[in-house]
């Protein structure tokens, strides 16, 4: 199950650092961002390609006072500028900037990158397309189990207590993540909680202490 938290599952940066593609980042320049700054809207109308290389950056739709996440940035993620998304830092962050000409310049220097993109790509569209599957055909609680199966099965370990993993995420985060409202996704989140199905470790670590319990219930609600 691909993770809610990200677009793809290649890290460009570590893919751009094999010796095969020795100077294809000389023309990216860094930029850091302080948290919460809103940098990049659709009607600024630059066109550059970026990598994010430390923090996280939400990427999201805005429509008559209503936001929706459509995925969040981490490092070793590729996006544009060049789309109808809105781009603001969730942490302090570092990002690497070309112009979308110069990319495409040093793709076709890099003829097998394009393989990679492509990959990247589709992974994006798998996103996007679950994401409007889940919006379309289920309901908030079946989205919020998904985000917390997907992400703890994407980044957790198996322990004795069962599948723990962090989220430094807030509530008002996840419900912008899956389509709903704070004090919705508050209440499921602690439903599943006193039922055991997931207990807090700590301010940022959960522990899914019923796995295949939870599987099921997904599986029951499709």
């Amino acid at each position: 199950m691909q993770s809610k938290m990200r677009m793809s599952r290649i890290n460009i940066i570590e893919k751009l650092r094999e010796p095969q593609y020795e100077g294809f980042l000389d023309e990216f320049r860094c930029k850091s961002f302080p948290e919460g700054q809103l940098f990049s809207i659709p009607s600024m109308g630059n066109n550059e390609v970026f990598i994010v290389h430390s923090g996280r950056i939400r990427v999201y739709l805005s429509y008559e006072g209503r936001e929706f996440t459509l995925c969040f940035l981490e490092p070793g993620d590729i996006f544009s500028t060049h789309t109808r998304a809105f781009l603001e830092t969730c942490k302090d962050s570092t990002l690497m900037l070309v112009g979308a000409d110069i990319f495409r310049d040093k793709i076709a220097k890099f003829p097998e990158l394009s393989i990679v993109m492509t990959g990247i790509l589709g992974e994006a569209l798998g996103s996007t397309l679950d994401l409007i599957e889940g919006l379309i055909f289920h309901d908030a609680r079946y989205r919020l189990i998904e985000f917390v199966l997907s992400w703890g099965q994407t980044s957790g370990e198996h322990t004795a207590e069962g599948l723990r993993f962090e989220c430094d995420l807030s509530m008002e985060d996840i419900s912008l993540l899956i389509g709903t409202t704070r004090q919705t996704t508050s209440s499921l989140m602690n439903n599943l909680i006193r039922n055991g199905y997931l207990y807090r470790d700590g301010r940022k670590h959960f522990i899914i202490s019923r796995l295949d319990d939870l599987k099921k219930l997904l599986e029951s609600n499709t």
